[in-house]
């Protein structure tokens, strides 16, 4: 038993997909069916049973799984503590929306780096429905959410750092921008240009949507900000968005922020991590550097 083969279960059991397991841990998917059977061959058990297309551990599965969280959390502990004493070093992998790591992370990013210069950050966009199971896959270390969810699990840490302002925004020209009030029906015929990598607030609107019995007319989601905000700007439909993000262009008058019948729009900033009795001194480092980015700046 090695402990390449227990990380690659872990990543199994908790994703409950081989093929997502290779895709995330980089192998080919025979990579990963082989160091299964080798674990079970050593084990002599079955650590999987089939239901149709989906796989669910056995019994001795879920007992090996917490064991192989708790060798994985040592080995890292043991790196750190031995390998890394004078300063945290090492790698981290984030899920962050877009909003955040463009337009509040930068200015603090160099004064990281100065401080912590061996520890390597990985960032990737935001991803909803897939943060639960990745963070206790342990493919990623930490969360971020911009949400009205308290998004709490019995597993997970989840720390409200502070809120963010959201706006509904259009042209300058649009029609709506003449309105005192604009009503979930009038957005309704409305082209929605939504950001598919800033995860959860976009939520919120639909919910809104469907409270008031106005089914969401034509939604698309882009991979960038900035392209819908050009397109917003081109006269190509509406958003809500993090005001944050649009404060430029609001100033200089290449787009106008809606008058919701709901104003303010107000999203919490989720930071989510595993529960576990040791944190690694990097993941704590950053975590420290997120609530430092925050503090004084609950109200953007």
């Amino acid at each position: 038993m090695e402990l390449r083969q227990l990380k690659t279960f872990r990543a199994v059991a908790n994703l409950n997909s081989f093929q997502q397991a290779a895709q995330v841990l980089h192998y080919a998917q025979s990579t990963v069916s082989e160091q299964i059977k080798i674990l079970e061959a050593d084990l002599n058990v079955k650590l999987f049973k089939r239901q149709g297309k989906q796989i669910q551990l056995t019994e001795p599965g879920e007992l090996l799984l917490q064991y192989a969280q708790r060798m994985i959390a040592l080995e890292e502990e043991i790196k750190t503590e031995i390998v890394t004493k004078d300063k945290p070093q090492g790698s981290l992998t984030l899920r962050i929306p877009e909003t955040l790591s463009t337009y509040l992370f930068p200015p603090l990013f160099h004064s990281f780096r100065q401080q912590y210069p061996k520890i390597r950050l990985n960032f990737s966009h935001c991803s909803y429905f897939s943060l639960q199971q990745e963070l206790r896959s342990g493919m990623i270390q930490l969360g971020f959410l911009i949400t009205d969810d308290p998004f709490q699990m019995v597993d997970l840490e989840t720390e409200v750092l502070g809120s963010l302002s959201l706006a509904l925004v259009s042209h300058p020209g649009h029609p709506l921008s003449m309105r005192d009030r604009v009503l979930p029906q009038d957005i309704q015929p409305e082209p929605l240009l939504l950001p598919k990598e800033d995860c959860s607030y976009q939520i919120m609107l639909h919910r809104t949507l469907i409270k008031n019995k106005v089914q969401p007319g034509l939604m698309m989601n882009f991979n960038s900000i900035e392209v819908i905000k050009r397109c917003i700007m081109e006269g190509s439909g509406i958003t809500i968005i993090p005001k944050i993000s649009v404060e430029d262009e609001l100033q200089k008058g290449r787009l106008t922020q809606l008058s919701w019948f709901e104003d303010p729009i107000r999203a919490k900033v989720l930071m989510i991590y595993l529960k576990q009795k040791w944190i690694s001194p990097n993941l704590m480092a950053c975590i420290e550097m997120f609530r430092e980015m925050f503090n004084g700046k609950n109200n953007q």
